[in-house]
């Protein structure tokens, strides 16, 4: 198991039965008290992630796609809702005033062979409260569960507190670089029941 008994998740716990996938239907309590659903996606969330990404500052679409601030076309993301391996899961706040809880962050598991890479998307308001790292925790939980050996992140050498919250998963197995961007490989351990995981 991947060193994540030390979590900054207060709660995790599944809401209901699963609909969608592993991963549907709990509640993730943040040390802040917020609470927020957490569910794999589905094609019909492609208005929730588009306005997600227009929610987002150009930093951090930027950190999330490499490529520039531009927000990616609808037809890229609606492909990353539902991938052919893998899982996307998005966040959403349980108290919300809007008539559709909005998709405050995505969290991305795309397989390849024994490879899985990961990336998140939080939006800059709900950052530093402790919602990525529960997020990644998850994906690491699905990755394992999928029998994947090691997690790939592309992350920038600039971003910090990513970086912080990665090496917390172990120390990686490789680093590679090209120019600003860092590769990290996340070697991976199985387990079939980790504590804290919101295993439906």
């Amino acid at each position: 198991m991947t060193r994540w008994g030390q979590q900054t998740l207060v709660a995790d716990r599944p809401t209901g039965p699963a609909v969608r996938g592993l991963a549907d239907l709990v509640t993730l309590r943040l040390p802040d008290g917020a609470e927020v659903g957490v569910r794999s996606a589905a094609s019909d969330d492609l208005t929730g992630v588009v306005d997600l990404h227009e929610r987002c500052s150009a930093r951090s679409r930027n950190r999330r796609y490499h490529g520039g601030s531009a927000r990616p076309a609808p037809t890229r993301l609606r492909r990353l809702l539902e991938p052919a391996r893998g899982v996307t899961l998005l966040a959403t706040p349980t108290v919300s005033q809007a008539p559709t809880a909005p998709v405050v962050a995505m969290a991305n598991l795309l397989g390849e062979g024994d490879l899985a890479e990961v990336a998140l998307l939080v939006r800059d308001d709900w950052q530093r409260r402790g919602l990525g790292s529960a997020l990644l925790h998850r994906l690491v939980w699905q990755a394992e569960q999928g029998g994947y050996a090691a997690l790939a992140l592309h992350i920038q050498a600039e971003n910090t507190p990513m970086l912080r919250t990665v090496r917390r998963l172990g120390p990686p197995s490789a680093v590679d670089r090209d120019g600003s961007l860092l590769t990290l490989t996340v070697p991976l351990t199985a387990t079939a029941s980790p504590a804290g995981a919101g295993q439906p």
